[in-house]
């Protein structure tokens, strides 16, 4: 795996880039960060309780901090949701990896994240996950460099990854 190349995923809380990037990494035998945990580990919090405690503006400026601190040596990274408003990150990222948009439905988005933990989107108070996701969707759409239907199953998505991207 000598000419790997390093893979950034961005998309909504709840599209899946953290289970497709661990599940990537395994395969590959690589190295995996999730922004969202490098965040949590620092403020040693949840990012809702870092949202809580002091702002969703706070939790995009760390996650800046985080990625602007990532290089060549980590290969599939799963950036938080909010990556995209910060153009710095997006250069950063576009510097050394491949950007990879998981365009996950709305629907499947509300129900995963209505189902899951208070996910500490970094948004202000009394936004419904649908605005973001109108919010979000073009920045998704004009970083990427590949869009992955997210609605795949998640060994469809990582093959999809493996075969666009590495040489087996």
């Amino acid at each position: 795996m000598a000419n790997i190349k390093n893979i950034s995923f961005i998309g909504m809380a709840g599209c899946g880039k953290s289970t497709v990037g661990k599940k990537l990494a395994d395969e590959l035998a690589t190295s995996f960060i999730d922004t969202d945990l490098l965040i949590e580990r620092k403020y040693q919090s949840s990012l809702e309780e870092i949202k809580q405690k002091f702002g969703y503006k706070f939790v995009r400026s760390a996650e800046e901090e985080v990625i602007l601190n990532l290089d060549i040596s980590t290969k599939i990274i799963s950036t938080g949701g909010s990556a995209v408003y910060s153009l710095k990150s997006m250069e950063h990222l576009k510097t050394f990896s491949k950007i990879v948009y998981i365009n996950t439905p709305l629907e499947i988005v509300i129900e995963r994240i209505n189902t899951g933990q208070e996910r500490g989107l970094a948004v202000p108070e009394g936004l419904t996950i649908s605005e973001v996701f109108a919010e979000r969707e073009p920045l998704y759409e004009k970083f990427s460099d590949f869009i992955l239907d997210g609605s795949k199953n998640l060994d469809e998505k990582v093959s999809i990854i493996k075969n666009s991207f590495f040489d087996e």
